[in-house]
């Protein structure tokens, strides 16, 4: 048993031992990254918007206070479109580049390259101020629109507040430094989502070049994008990008804003203070660039839009009175809610809470999609959403029943019992009272007819007693007289039957109803009071 012991201690012994010095290596295999692991961002500065939804998916700093650099000319071309929409200005406008516009712009600052006194039309100077960045351009396009390049920067800052921004202030057009120029990313967020609503702006923040026609003091000349995202003969070029603006100073490092869109899905990407650095290769890396590519590609790879909530799904089930053949009814939402979520996330935190309108049972018909409800989404603490809950099928009305309810319910109501108990004891009291009249009638029928058949009994008796004391008639026949020989004769008149028997009282009441025997009787009896 010794020797047992002792080789199990040393097979546990080696067993750790080995499990210790293999944890470094098994760490080194297994997978570095999860689907929602955030992203290596060199840059001090970084935010990654879904724009279809307005949803963060990446923050670094996105709050802090930077110098905005060339990022202020976004805001510039923004109030240029907006007077070209008000109609303020046409696009075809020539707009002289004065000598003021050329004021504060630097003797290392970006240009456009256009004259003092050259006219230019308004477009192409939109289209200048985000490929060529020229500084001078922006304070052409401030001339333009407000008349002077002081009266333009305020109303760059009014727009700033009308959209919402808390830590951004310009004090000129295009960015050049300034210690009181200064904005955030989340700012420069709401900013680029207000003038991405303007297609003209979409299409000039696309363009990797344009051309400008011939003006009073050039050749027409074409200008190309400084944006190396939309160049395809750059290594920093993205398939997916489609702008917005680029831009440098030494206050404010590197910075890049860009769109992309990429299987129906639609990024924003800001990155500011990021530094241009050596390689090991010996290239040199601007991670402007770098970081907006490998936060567009972790945006895209790493989240998808999943259903929390479905119209397929069935939430709860609401009794009918009077259904035909069904006694419920199943109700479902009115609309799918989705949300852009890492693609392994844990659908099964998924939470449902729903309220309905009525605890009361729906009456048949009900016809499909009937509010009954509404039901909220929450995921990981978030709100996702509330929306209808909705009958998910009709049921029609089982008429037979309705009958039945009906008459149930009708005669539940006390004022028609009420009616109904009068009518039945008016009824009761008309039979007695038919009865009765029949019983008094009959009654009355039963003497009248005794009085008649005594009567027609006595005047039977009568009438046999006074032929019995009658005398017999002589049978001789009368002498002829002379007068009756007498040949011509009248004729013999047959005496009326109907005259003899209404002067002869009937000797039988056969056949006569006891109403006219008694009338009979009654007139005799009146005949013989007069004699």
């Amino acid at each position: 048993m010794k020797a047992l012991r002792k080789v199990l201690f040393r097979l546990t012994a080696f067993l750790l031992c080995a499990l210790t010095v293999s944890m470094p290596l098994l760490a080194a295999l297994a997978p570095t990254a999860r689907a929602d692991e955030e992203p290596v961002v060199n840059s001090a500065v970084a935010l990654l918007i879904d724009l279809d939804v307005n949803s963060v998916l990446y923050a670094k700093g996105e709050r802090e206070s930077r110098a905005p650099a060339s990022m202020t000319k976004i805001m510039t071309v923004l109030l240029g479109i907006e007077a070209y929409e008000r109609g303020d200005v046409a696009l075809t406008d020539l707009v002289n580049v004065n000598e003021t516009a050329f004021s504060d712009v630097g003797s290392d600052g970006s240009s456009g390259g256009f004259a003092a006194g050259e006219q230019v039309p308004f477009e192409a100077l939109l289209y200048s101020a985000i490929l060529t960045s020229g500084n001078e351009v922006c304070n052409a396009i401030a001339e333009q629109v407000s008349g002077s390049v002081i009266s333009f920067v305020a109303a760059m800052n009014s727009r700033a507040i009308e959209l919402g921004c808390t830590g951004t202030n310009f004090a000129n057009t295009h960015g050049m430094p300034n210690e009181h120029s200064y904005t955030t990313a989340y700012d420069l967020y709401l900013i680029v989502s207000e003038a991405l609503k303007h297609n003209l702006f979409k299409r000039i923040c696309a363009a990797q070049s344009y051309a400008i026609p011939e003006t009073n003091l050039n050749e027409a000349r074409v200008i190309r994008s400084g944006n190396s995202l939309l160049n395809d003969q750059s290594p920093y070029y993205y398939e997916y990008a489609s702008g917005v603006k680029t831009g440098y100073t030494d206050a404010a490092g590197y910075c890049a804003i860009a769109t992309a869109s990429k299987d129906g899905r639609n990024l924003l990407s800001i990155v500011l203070g990021a530094q241009s650095v050596v390689a090991e290769d010996g290239r040199t890396d601007v991670q402007s660039f770098s970081d907006t590519k490998r936060l567009m590609n972790w945006g895209f790879d790493n989240f998808k839009y999943m259903d929390l909530l479905s119209t397929l799904q069935l939430i709860d089930e609401v009794p009918v009175k009077l259904g035909l053949g069904v006694s419920s009814v199943v109700l479902r939402p009115e609309e799918n809610v989705s949300a852009l979520l890492p693609k392994d996330a844990d659908l099964s935190r998924v939470e449902l809470h729903h309220t309905l309108l009525s605890d009361e049972p729906l009456t048949a018909p009900v016809e499909e999609g009937t509010v009954m409800g509404e039901i909220s989404v929450t995921f990981d603490g978030k709100d996702y959403g509330t929306v209808k809950l909705v009958t998910n099928t009709a049921v029609e009305l089982d008429r037979a029943a309705y009958i039945g309810s009906e008459i149930r319910n009708t005669l539940s109501n006390k004022y028609v019992r009420l009616a109904i108990t009068v009518l039945v004891i008016l009824l009761i009291l008309y039979i007695a009272f038919i009865i009765y009249y029949n019983i008094r009638r009959a009654n009355k029928r039963k003497v009248a007819t005794d009085l008649a058949r005594k009567r027609v009994q006595e005047y039977l008796r009568g009438q046999s007693e006074q032929r019995r004391s009658s005398p017999a008639p002589s049978r001789e026949r009368p002498a002829v007289s002379d007068m009756d020989a007498d040949p011509v004769r009248e004729p013999v008149r047959k005496p009326d039957p109907a005259s003899i028997r209404s002067q002869r009282p009937p000797e039988t009441t056969t056949g006569l109803a006891f109403e006219e025997i008694e009338a009979i009787f009654r007139k005799r009896d009146e005949e013989t009071k007069k004699k």
